[in-house]
């Protein structure tokens, strides 16, 4: 017994458990199906019952032999299961044949499904769950659509194809902070191995449509497109796909009904919508007529409606092409298409045209040819009249300055970009209006208009320095938009090598100028789109959205023409003024060349006034005269010197923290940061290697579009890059790459000991972002802060990017230290505008001055000693101070005693001085008794036979105590002196007594 035998028994032994629960089924209650096909490609038909009922002999059919498994009808066919044969569809109804289409997303069409995971990551609020419900797949009627976000959002699609066939769909895919990936397995899970089982596509304009094919085998098919949204904001532009078609699909055993508002012929292999102004119902052979005198229809329509009288809203004016006389005037007309009644007497009648009016003149560079504005050759400027050569020592100004609007120019190319899967009304368009250009909308329609201009490149080259201080030209754009709901204007540009959102604005504008400075020289394209509304709106509705346009300047251009011409220091060439040279300035008063004072850049040869002479940032020297760059060498405002010049001219790679999807998918940041050096040689990448698609096709343009090369650059350079790394499951494959942007363009400032950070638009203050970031706060003082800034502005992030490294002495690092993310934002940002990184390194400590280091005096040898200097832990000793000695000759110097010596001294010369006091009291004593002595032999020697009578030892009346030459003046010591002389007296007169008691009297 083979399998399908075993099938039919199967079959059978379920029929017969239903007997024992059903009522009979009748002879309209089976269906014919097929079974699986078996290795000789053969099948069996068999009859399944439609609904829960019981089979009966009478009805129910045996299994038969059916047709071949390699058998299909072509498409406006079915298989007649009855008669085993391919029949053509009857008018009303089509079908596909293998193809299934996939045009109607009004809801979740059959076989698919929508799934969503969040991300859980490592480090500080890494296991915090996300909401995923704002970020699945949503049906929006002619298109499934999803937000990306901070989860994954899968659309699953699974089919079984009878041969190997293709799966082709159009998407829009605007925004640069998403991953789309796009995977085909079997019914294993498994992805096989050629290119068209993981595709990354690339990412479209604004509004753009772009066409992929994928191949699929036969068999069991499971197709994933996935979103993540990295970096995202509400403002993020989602991610749409419409018009889907799936060739090799199963036959079709039935033809279907075309739905109400189409039709359809014999053998159709797809319905078709009626046209305007006419109607059906579902099934229809062709489309009923309305009544175009009252009634009127929308294409596509079940049913006609009765045609309103006309008002104001239904017409609008336009400017006549100028006539040769140089006349124009205002013309009205309906709007299209028409579904009011011009004949109902209420109606607003269309007004007349005006009387003629002059025509406004060229632009500036330009002039009449053939009644058409034409530049000025080469060497000629014009005020939009008469082209007149430049003087000698002048040149032209060139530039494109559009203010004058007679008709849209032909350096301007403008396009309509629906939001519906059909083309836009020849009716939407811009018009113009001599002094300005303005959009004008269909009648319902809903979409971006859109304005375009190529520049060729700039005359003025790009400094060699520190990337965006450089600017080659200028775009200005005058405008204002005007609506009562929600609108938007847009102003893109390719300079960064594919479509990126400079500015935009929402809701009414007043009249504003804005201005934006060109950095990088090349063939640019830049966009302005006006987007009348943020969802379809009713089809007999007029939106009341305008935008005007004034002006648009750019300067400096390789195109376009001169208004003026200017004088040129140094002589001309061909490409105008001979440049001034690095770091100098036009003097307009005496048009030489001057160089910029000390410590300022100037970022163009031919800059006018000394206000083009910019000042470097703190802590930055200048290079060449034309940008500013730190060699790695730092003096603080205190003094203290730095050397970071083993981190110059060489790169640090940060891996971020690792994001994971419930399924396993995993995907993390990588930055690329170089900290100093001179300008050329200073600059990092960050590579794109995702695997590209090779069958784009621009559905407005209608041929394969090759400037999608240049959507997504195959590598950003600049000091500070980020690049999403894209694990592969194979470890043999290589990491796939994608998604890079650039963090810091420039070295914005090096600081120390400051409290905030020059910003574009103000400051911003180290102690608030230490704290967003949560690094230790207590060494902020010490800290290095190297600023580096990119000042591209992006939809999140409107005054670009900026990325501060901190650089913290840690004498135990070893090498060039180590880079941390900041703790409470793991990959590197809070905000996604403001990158931080912690950089732990030794070479961060400040050089050792003389005074830092600990001096120790070695012994006295032979009246000498050496002094050796050691240097502190907490700085970093230069080469030649690693080892210094000094010698000097020997000298006692208390303080470099010891501790005892030093106790020791004072006492000693304390009771030194002790001594000699009691040694000079002695003496005197001694002198005072010898006196007395000498005193008593001179009274004695008068009368040496007869001796007087024992006189009195004691001083006479009036006589001095210790002499005529010794007096004692009275001072703060009298008191001490006065005790020590009456002791003194008491002692003399104690001796004399003595004295006298010892001499004989004979």
């Amino acid at each position: 017994m083979n399998w399908i035998q075993f099938e039919l028994l199967f079959v059978c032994a379920i029929a017969s458990v239903l007997l024992c629960s059903a009522a009979d089924c009748g002879d309209d209650d089976y269906k014919f199906q097929f079974t699986q096909c078996d290795a000789n490609s053969e099948r069996w038909r068999v009859s399944v019952p439609k609904k829960d009922c019981t089979p009966t002999s009478s009805g129910y059919d045996l299994p038969v032999k059916g047709t071949s498994c390699n058998q299909e009808c072509s498409a406006g066919e079915f298989l007649d299961m009855d008669k085993l044969k391919c029949k053509p569809c009857p008018s009303g109804k089509y079908s596909s044949g293998n193809v299934a289409h996939f045009d109607d997303w009004s809801e979740l069409p059959k076989g698919f499904s929508v799934t969503t995971e969040s991300f859980q990551g490592f480090g500080d609020g890494g296991d915090e769950i996300v909401d995923c419900s704002k970020y699945e797949w949503t049906p929006k009627g002619s298109y499934i659509a999803v937000l990306p976000g901070d989860c994954a959002a899968n659309l699953i699609y699974s089919t079984t194809l009878l041969k190997a066939g293709t799966l082709t769909f159009q998407y829009q895919f605007p925004s640069a902070t998403t991953i789309f990936h796009i995977v085909v397995q079997n019914d294993q899970c498994q992805a096989s191995s050629d290119k068209d089982s993981s595709r990354w596509p690339d990412s479209t304009n604004e509004g753009e449509w772009q066409t992929i094919t994928l191949n699929l085998k036969s068999g069991f098919n499971v197709i994933t497109w996935r979103v993540i949204g990295i970096g995202s904001t509400d403002d993020t532009s989602p991610l749409l796909i419409r018009k889907m078609t799936v060739t090799g699909v199963a036959y079709t055993s039935e033809c279907s009904k075309c739905p109400a508002g189409t039709y359809s012929s014999e053998r159709a292999t797809i319905c078709t919508l009626c046209p305007a102004n006419k109607y059906s119902l579902e099934g229809a052979m062709s489309c009923s007529d309305c009544d175009v005198n009252k009634y009127y229809s929308t294409p596509g329509s079940v049913n006609c409606t009765e045609r309103p009288p006309c008002t104001e809203s239904d017409y609008y004016h336009i400017l006549k092409p100028c006539d040769e006389n140089g006349k124009t005037g205002m013309i009205y007309r309906w709007v299209q298409p028409v579904i009011c009644d011009p004949n109902h007497l209420s109606s607003a009648k269309l007004p007349d045209s005006s009387e003629p009016i002059d025509c406004h003149t060229c632009n500036p560079g330009m002039h009449l040819v053939n009644k058409t504005c034409t530049y000025c050759s080469p060497g000629f400027m014009s005020n939009g009249v008469e082209c007149k050569e430049c003087p000698a020592t002048t040149a032209p100004d060139y530039g494109y300055e559009l203010q004058n609007w007679n008709d849209i120019p032909n350096v301007i190319e403008t396009t309509c970009v629906s939001f519906s899967e059909e083309n836009c009304n020849n009716d939407t368009k811009w018009l113009p209006y001599g002094d300005h250009i303005q959009t004008h909308f269909a009648r319902g329609e809903s979409a971006y208009l859109v304005l375009q201009i190529k520049v060729k490149g700039f005359r003025t080259q790009q400094k060699a320095g520190e990337g965006g201080t450089s600017t080659v030209g200028q775009l200005s754009v005058v405008f204002e938009t005007d609506c009562k709901g929600f609108c938007q204007f847009v102003i893109l540009s390719d300079e960064n090598g594919k479509q990126d959102l400079i500015q935009s604005w929402e809701n009414a504008q007043a009249r504003n100028k804005f201005t934006y400075d060109i950095k990088r020289n090349g063939s640019f394209e830049f966009t302005l789109a006006f987007q009348n509304s943020g969802w379809l709106i009713d089809s007999t509705t007029v939106a009341a959205a305008t935008a005007k346009i004034y002006s648009i300047q750019i300067t400096n251009t390789m195109g376009g023409g001169a208004s003026n011409c200017r004088k040129c220091p140094k002589g001309t060439n061909d490409d105008g003024c001979v440049p001034c040279p690095d770091g100098s300035y036009i003097d307009p008063a005496t048009t030489t060349c001057v160089n910029c004072p000390p410590g300022t850049v100037v970022t163009s040869h031919n800059a006018y006034g000394a206000d083009s002479c910019k000042p470097c940032g703190h802590g930055l020297a200048v290079y060449r005269g034309t940008s500013c760059f730190s060699d790695g060498q730092y003096t603080d405002d205190n003094g203290r010197m730095f050397d970071f010049r083993n981190l110059s001219n060489s790169f640090k790679f940060i891996q971020g923290s690792l994001l994971f999807t419930s399924s396993g998918t995993q995907y993390y940041h990588g930055f690329n940061i170089s900290l100093f050096g001179t300008p050329d040689k200073s600059q990092v990448i960050c590579e794109n290697n995702v695997t590209r698609s090779d069958s784009h096709i621009s559905t407005h343009a209608g041929k394969p579009d090759f400037s999608v090369a240049l959507h997504e650059p195959s590598q950003i350079v600049a000091r500070v890059c980020r690049t999403t790394l894209v694990p592969s499951s194979d470890k043999s494959s290589t990491v796939m790459t994608t998604q890079s942007t650039s963090l810091g363009d420039r070295l914005v400032e090096i600081l120390r000991n400051q409290t905030s950070l020059t910003m574009t638009n103000g400051t911003k203050s180290l102690d608030e972002l230490y704290n967003a970031s949560g690094f230790d706060i207590t060494e902020i003082n010490n800290d290095i802060q190297v600023h580096f800034a990119a000042e591209t502005p992006t939809r999140a992030c409107p005054t670009g990017r900026h990325t501060l490294v901190s650089l913290r002495c840690d004498e135990d690092q070893k090498g060039q230290g180590e880079i941390t993310l900041p703790p409470k934002c793991a990959d590197g940002t809070c905000d996604g505008c403001m990158f931080h990184f912690m950089w732990n390194t030794r070479l961060a400590c400040p050089i050792c001055q003389k005074e830092d280091f600990h001096r120790v005096v070695g012994e006295c040898l032979q009246g000498t000693q050496t002094i050796h200097y050691f240097p502190p832990s907490h700085c970093l000793a230069p080469e030649n101070m690693k080892k210094i000695e000094e010698t000097q000759k020997c000298t006692v110097r208390l303080a470099s005693l010891p501790l005892i010596v030093q106790v020791a001294v004072p006492v000693v010369v304390g009771l030194a001085l002790l001594f000699f006091l009691l040694v000079c009291f002695f003496w005197r004593k001694n002198k005072k008794l010898e006196y007395r002595y000498m005193k008593l032999v001179e009274n004695s020697s008068g009368a040496e036979e007869e001796l007087p009578g024992v006189d009195s030892c004691a001083l006479e009346e009036g006589e001095d105590e210790l002499g005529d030459s010794v007096q004692i003046r009275s001072s703060k010591g009298a008191r001490f002196f006065k005790k020590l002389t009456n002791k003194i007296k008491k002692d003399d007169a104690f001796e004399s007594a003595v004295l006298n008691e010892r001499m004989p009297l004979t």
